[in-house]
C-alpha cells in the first residue's frame, strides 16, 4: 500500500511533493497509475467582531501542495475556522487514512478536525475544515504555529459485494459458470475455514470441493421465506468480513462485525420477528457500495 501526505500548514513550511506515478495492472492491462492530491480552494474565518486585533491569512502555495496560514496578535478567545477543498488529481481512488497535527502548543490550542476519513474518486473532491481555539491562559498577542497532515493511501478501492458476486465466485470455482472468476478456489476455502471457526451458524467440512459446494448452497437457497433469505444475506455478509472488505464501512453507524453478531443471535434465538431487520441489514451492507 503506498502512502502519502498532504500537509497543510500554519505558518509557512516547506513540503514534498505528493504526486507520482508507478506502473500497475487495471482491467488485465499494464498502465500508468498516478496518485496524486492538491488543495483546490481554502478559506478563513474568525469570531471577532473587533477589527485591527488578530488576523488570520490562509493561502495555498503555488503547487497547490499545501496551504499557508499565519495567525498573528492571537490572544485567549479568539476561534479561527479553515475550510478546505482537496481534489484527487490522480487516476485511482485515494482513500484519505487521518488528518494528524503535530508540533503545536496543546496548552494554549484547541484544534478540532472535521472527519475526512473516506475514499475520493479520480478527479474528485472533498471539503474539510479545522477550527483553531486560543485557550484562555494563552498569551497575549502571540503566534503560534503547528502543522497538519492528511495521511493518504493510493490503492484501489476495497468494498463489500453484494451475493450476486459471491454465487458466480462460488460458481466459476466449482466449474459450473463461464463468468470471470476474481478468487481462486484456496482463497474461498480459506474464508470458509475462517468462517466454520468464528460463526455459531456456518459450519463447512470436507474436501475443499465438499465446502465450496455446501456454500453454494446456502448461498442459492430459495428466498421462499425470511428465515431462508437471511441466512443467504448472513453469509454473503460473513465472506465480505473474512475478506477484509467491510472496514471502514457501516450502515445505520452498525458495522459489518456487530451485523452478523446480531443476525446469528436471532437465528439461534428463533427470534423470527426480527429476521426482516437483519435481513436488510445484511443486504444493505452487501450491495449499497457494489455498483
Amino acid at each position: 500500500m503506498k502512502k502519502f501526505l498532504v500537509i497543510l500548514i500554519i505558518a509557512i513550511v516547506a513540503v514534498s511533493v505528493i504526486s507520482y506515478s508507478y506502473a500497475c495492472t487495471r482491467n488485465g492491462t499494464d498502465t500508468d497509475c498516478s496518485c496524486g492530491i492538491i488543495f483546490t480552494r481554502v478559506s478563513a474565518s474568525t469570531n471577532q467582531l473587533l477589527r485591527n486585533i488578530a488576523t488570520v491569512t490562509a493561502k495555498i502555495t503555488p503547487n497547490g501542495e499545501a496551504i499557508d496560514v499565519c495567525i498573528a496578535k492571537a490572544y485567549p478567545g479568539y476561534k479561527v475556522t479553515i475550510t478546505f477543498t482537496i481534489k484527487n488529481t490522480g487516476t485511482i481512488p485515494v482513500h484519505i487514512d487521518e488528518v494528524h497535527i503535530y508540533q503545536y502548543n496543546t496548552t494554549a490550542l484547541q484544534i478540532e478536525v472535521s472527519n475526512m476519513i473516506a475514499w475520493l474518486n479520480p478527479y474528485k473532491t472533498l471539503n474539510g475544515s479545522e477550527t483553531i481555539q486560543i485557550l484562555n491562559g494563552a498569551s497575549q498577542k502571540w503566534q503560534y504555529t503547528f502543522t497538519t497532515e492528511i495521511i493518504a493511501s493510493c490503492q484501489p478501492q476495497i468494498y463489500p459485494h453484494s451475493l450476486g458476486f459471491w454465487k458466480d465466485e462460488f460458481c466459476g470455482a466449482l466449474g459450473s459458470n463461464k463468468n470471470e472468476q476474481n478468487l481462486c478456489p484456496a482463497t474461498l476455502q480459506n474464508f470458509l475455514d475462517q468462517i466454520t471457526g468464528q460463526s455459531r451458524i456456518f459450519r463447512f467440512t470436507g474436501t475443499q470441493k465438499q465446502k465450496l459446494t455446501q456454500a453454494l448452497n446456502i448461498l442459492q437457497i430459495s428466498p421462499t421465506n425470511m428465515e431462508n433469505r437471511l441466512k443467504t444475506q448472513l453469509l454473503a455478509l460473513w465472506l465480505n468480513y473474512v475478506a477484509g472488505w467491510t472496514a471502514g464501512y457501516t450502515i445505520q453507524g452498525i458495522t459489518a462485525k456487530q451485523i452478523i453478531t446480531g443476525s446469528e443471535s436471532a437465528l439461534n434465538g428463533r427470534q423470527t420477528q426480527k429476521y426482516g431487520y437483519w435481513e436488510g441489514l445484511c443486504e444493505s451492507f452487501n450491495t449499497k457500495w457494489d455498483n
